[in-house]
This record gives structure tokens, C-alpha cells and sequence, in this order.
């Protein structure tokens, strides 16, 4: 195994990768990117500690903990499978992550490995470096929250033990909040809770290790789980996700919010998977008739139908925004709009066509489909890292003039938007030009789905009130 001692020291090359990276993901690949809570992140630099989060997008949330902490740099630990290569290995320090072996990869027997790591780990944070780790050592691109498993706690309380369990290590709590997992220009919300200690913990874990490494794996997850919507309900979770999101504008509308707040969209989505969560409405009816059997007889209902509604979708290949909100008079707006900026969507295209195409490509040789938005924007950074360049230097020979090359180059970004935003809106048209053929077909399945939306909003409004 290569050497990771000097994971944590500065580095040039580093830092420009940084900064460039900066700008592509905040700025480009990112429509909104919100952090609320960074006045939590502990000041003193000097003072390491271990910073937790769920894990829902691969590397995307890597690299938006990295500029959500940020000026501090964390180091990473990831699934030690990817370093079996040395060549990646090197390019994984380089990136200031190290391993961390699950026993799914490399059995009982590999596990001792994890201790020359966890010892790195105390060391670095000794020196004032921040680890960051998903506590549930894999991904999923949905609303919701493995369990925590106990590396992290080993490594907490390592730490403690090198320190005579004397400094107290803060552990920081972090959530993400994503309104979409694939392609750019979709929100982002990343929540910091206040840094918590476990000196309670520490009797217990010096008596029985196991047990006390439980209860602050069940600590930590808790304190994520209050930062994120976690829809614990994987048989109904499309049904429940659904009802979530068709809950938003009710919400901000009841309470007199401002519309497409990232933290009102995650209250409203939290309020609702939580009262269907009380409501218990797995449960078989026990017969009563108070309050609470009304409540989950409503809630029944309204995941019943949810699904059913969901299944429709998916038959007429149509989404929820466009059965509720397209209206005759935006459809042609859109056409029109469309039509006057496709010269722009052919220039654009041109010009980006190329670096988005082999970024999805390559992306999608990947075996861990979960991964295909994480490969292709890494793909696509570098990408557009050649290919711009060599767009400069084309347009400089052929028209023979340096300004005119640099104001291209500095516009192409603007383009790679616009290519974006474009084909979007051609996807658009193509569902309101869909629903509207179903219209005028009169479609029975287009006709009950807008009325099963109806008895849907009138079920939730009520159950919510």
C-alpha cells in the first residue's frame, strides 16, 4: 500500500484543481447550491475534527463538502476497493483520500488493514486536519438513510485513547439535500448542524468497546437523519416521495413562504414523510374509531393512490409538473421561444456537443450505475479542460485574431448553459406536446390521472391540516 503520511500537506497543483473545480461545480454544474449552518464549522485550525454526512450522490458530495467546509480541507476516506490500482491509489492521495476496507471487499481476513489507516487518522486530526466520512460506507441515489456503521466510532474513540480521552473530539454533522441526482443545473441544500462530543459514551466504550461504539454510531445517525428527508419507507418510497414533492407549494403558500427556498422545499418534505410516519399506516386497522384510525386511514388512502398516480406516469412517460401546471397558452410560448433561440441551441451544440458527449459515454461504462453522475462530471471536467482550449486555438488560427479567440473562450461556458437549458426545454415540449395529443384523443388513462391528482391534493390537504 502506498504511503499516506503526507496526505494533508499543501500543494500547488492541488489548489489550482481547487479552484478550477470550484467554479465548474458551484457555478455551472450546480443551479443553486445553498449551505446553511457554516458558522457551526469549528474556527481554530489547529483543532482537527471528524466530519460525518450521508451519502446519496458519490463524488458529487465529496466535492460539495469540500466547498461547503470551506477554508477548511478535509481529508476523505473512501471504500478501499478503488485503490487496488497504484496508478488510481496515487491519484486518490493526490485528491486527499485515503481507504477504508469493508469486509464485503476484502473479507474478515483484510480488515486489519483499517488499523494502520484509523492510526493515520488520529494523527491528522492531532495536527488540526479534518477527516470527512459517510458513516454508511455506500450510496444510494434516494431519500434516505443507511444505517451508521462503526469505522467512524473507531476511529473517535481512537483518537480519545491516544488523548487519555481528554480532548473531547468534535464531531460535525452534515446533510444533503438534492433535488436531483442526474445532469447539471439541478439544487442543492447542505445543512451543518452544531458539532457534538460523546464524553458519555466514554465509561461505557472503556467497559464494553462494542457497545459503546453502538450507541455513538446510534447517536450520529440521529443527528444526520434531523438535517435530511429520510423516507424509511422502501415498499411505498416512490409513493411517499411523491406526495413529498406534490406537498412543497402547499406548504410555502400556507405559511406565506418565498417559493423555491431549498430549506422550505426540505421542511415541507420533511413534514410530510414524518406525518405519514406517525400515522403508521402500514399497520392493519385495529377497528376504533378516534382520531389517530382516521389518520391512518387517510394516510393508507393517500399512498394507494399516490402509487397508482406514480404508475400512470410512467405509462404515459409524462411527470407531475407537466399534468398539473402546462397550460395551452405556455405551450406556445415555449414552441415560439424555442424556435427564435435555435439558432443559439445549434451554435451551442457546436460548440459543446462533443466533451458532453464522451463524458457520457465513458460514464456509462461504469458497472455501479449509482456512480454515472459522479463519472460524468468528473469526466466532463476534464473534458472541457481540453476541449475549450483547443476551440481557442482553432478559432485564433482561422480568424487570425487574438481577442477574438479569448472572447470566445470566455463564452464558452456560457454556451455549455445554454446547450443545457436548451435541450431541456426541447425535453419540456415534448411532454406538453404529448399531454396535449392525449387531450385532444381524449385519453381515459390522461383523463383519470388528472382527476386521481385532484383527490390526491384534496386528501393531502386535508391529512396535513
Amino acid at each position: 500500500m502506498i504511503e499516506f503520511g503526507r496526505i494533508a500537506k499543501p500543494n500547488l497543483l492541488y489548489r489550482l484543481l481547487y479552484g478550477y473545480v470550484s467554479l465548474a461545480l458551484r457555478f455551472i454544474y450546480y443551479r443553486k447550491f445553498q449551505v446553511i449552518g457554516r458558522d457551526n464549522i469549528p474556527k481554530d485550525k489547529k483543532e482537527g475534527f471528524l466530519l460525518i454526512c450521508n451519502h446519496q450522490n458519490g463524488l458529487v458530495d465529496a466535492l460539495s463538502i469540500i466547498f461547503a467546509v470551506a477554508p477548511r480541507e478535509p481529508v476523505f476516506l473512501a471504500r478501499g476497493d478503488l485503490f487496488k490500482k497504484d496508478f488510481i491509489a496515487r491519484l486518490l492521495r493526490f485528491l486527499r483520500i485515503m481507504p477504508a476496507f469493508r469486509q464485503r471487499d476484502v473479507g474478515i481476513e483484510g480488515l486489519g488493514q483499517n488499523e494502520a489507516i484509523f492510526e493515520q487518522t488520529v494523527r491528522l486530526m492531532q495536527e488540526g486536519v479534518v477527516i470527512a466520512i459517510f458513516p454508511e460506507a455506500g450510496h444510494q441515489n434516494h431519500h434516505y438513510l443507511g444505517s451508521f456503521k462503526k469505522g467512524f466510532a473507531r476511529m473517535a474513540f481512537g483518537y480519545e485513547e491516544a488523548c487519555g480521552f481528554s480532548k473531547d473530539l468534535k464531531i460535525l454533522p452534515l446533510g444533503h439535500h438534492y433535488l436531483g441526482y442526474t445532469g447539471m443545473q439541478n439544487d442543492a441544500l447542505f445543512t451543518i448542524d452544531k458539532p457534538f462530543t460523546f464524553e458519555e459514551l466514554y465509561d461505557i466504550y472503556r467497559e464494553h468497546p462494542e457497545r459503546g461504539l453502538h450507541l455513538l454510531a446510534l447517536k450520529a445517525r440521529e443527528k444526520v437523519d434531523n438535517l435530511i428527508l429520510d423516507i424509511e419507507d422502501n415498499d411505498n418510497y416512490e409513493a411517499v416521495e411523491q406526495l413529498c414533492q406534490m406537498y412543497v407549494p402547499v406548504y410555502e403558500k400556507r405559511l406565506g413562504l418565498k417559493q423555491s427556498q431549498l430549506k422550505n422545499d426540505l421542511a415541507a418534505r420533511r413534514a410530510v414523510n414524518s406525518a405519514l410516519r406517525e400515522a403508521d399506516y402500514g399497520k392493519s386497522a385495529d377497528g376504533g374509531e378516534g382520531a389517530g384510525e382516521l389518520r391512518r386511514v387517510l394516510a393508507a388512502d393517500l399512498i394507494s393512490k399516490a402509487a397508482e398516480y406514480v404508475r400512470n406516469l410512467n405509462k404515459l412517460n409524462l411527470d407531475d409538473y407537466v399534468v398539473e401546471r402546462a397550460s395551452t397558452m405556455g405551450f406556445i410560448s415555449r414552441t415560439l421561444l424555442w424556435i427564435l433561440l435555435l439558432p443559439l441551441f445549434a451554435l451551442s451544440a457546436v460548440v459543446n456537443f462533443v466533451p458532453h458527449k464522451v463524458s457520457k459515454v465513458i460514464a456509462r461504462k461504469v458497472k455501479d450505475k449509482m456512480l454515472f453522475p459522479s463519472m460524468q462530471l468528473g469526466v466532463g471536467i476534464v473534458a472541457f479542460l481540453l476541449w475549450y482550449p483547443l476551440l481557442f486555438a482553432v478559432i485564433w488560427i482561422v480568424c487570425g485574431k487574438f481577442w477574438i479567440a479569448m472572447v470566445s473562450l470566455l463564452l464558452m461556458p456560457v454556451t455549455m448553459l445554454a446547450y443545457h437549458h436548451l435541450r431541456e426545454l426541447t425535453k419540456r415540449l415534448q411532454f406538453r406536446f404529448r399531454k396535449y395529443r392525449l387531450k385532444l384523443r381524449r385519453d381515459a388513462l390522461m383523463n383519470a390521472t388528472q382527476r386521481l391528482r385532484r383527490d390526491i391534493m384534496s386528501g393531502l390537504d386535508q391529512f396535513m391540516s
